[in-house]
């Protein structure tokens, strides 16, 4: 659920305690061992943590036997998970309408190379986290995306926000000529590969190399 492990985003201390919260919100028989691996720190500081939310009256230790504590939040944790967790969801939503405005940026000479108010035919090279936020980039947009491609041989078939995952072979109509106005590589990590594979393509017509579009 949170960002734990992440290059750019790093997890704060707020994000932490965060993660023990809930942790304990959904089992509050979890050892410290177990939450110290989902909050992605060591033992010793997940004992900071439950003591100084102890102190501040958002934690209960129940003794379960000699060795071991159920933490039960109490209202006040409660009361204060729910306002991480507001926090929390915000900032991701942030996030995400910014990531939807850099694929609309990107999208915008695309758009000006067509007569105003025709749809443009898209497809999506990668159906996968990526491609769920172009989709949602292009709500209410001149973007028609008419169909959603993968390499992944377990993808083609199965649907995928309403569209049916197709090969790479389905970009064309026919040798020479395209499905669609323009394919938007919606992978991150393999869009240079990717685009060497589409330009690759047999049958691809020349005017990939414009049609095809890197995020």
């Amino acid at each position: 659920m949170f960002f734990q492990g992440k290059d750019f985003i790093r997890p704060s201390k707020k994000l932490r305690l965060l993660s023990v919260v809930q942790a304990l919100t959904e089992n509050e028989r979890l050892s410290q061992t177990q939450l110290a691996r989902f909050s992605r720190t060591s033992s010793a500081m997940v004992n900071q943590y439950l003591a100084e939310l102890h102190r501040e009256g958002m934690v209960l230790f129940a003794p379960v036997n000699r060795k071991s504590f159920a933490y039960k939040l109490t209202d006040k944790g409660q009361e204060a998970r729910r306002s991480m967790l507001e926090q929390y969801c915000a900032e991701m939503v942030c996030g995400f309408t910014a990531i939807k405005e850099l694929v609309r940026r990107r999208l915008e000479p695309l758009a000006a190379r067509h007569a105003e108010g025709a749809p443009i035919r898209l497809a999506l090279f990668g159906a996968a986290e990526t491609g769920e936020v172009v989709l949602a980039a292009l709500e209410g947009t001149p973007f028609d995306v008419t169909l959603v491609v993968d390499n992944d041989d377990a993808k083609h078939g199965a649907p995928f926000h309403g569209h049916t995952v197709q090969p790479p072979a389905a970009l064309l109509d026919e040798p020479g000529r395209l499905a669609v106005d323009a394919v938007v590589v919606s992978s991150f990590a393999h869009q240079r590969a990717i685009q060497q594979q589409l330009l690759a393509m047999p049958g691809m017509p020349e005017s990939a190399r414009e049609a095809v579009v890197l995020l």
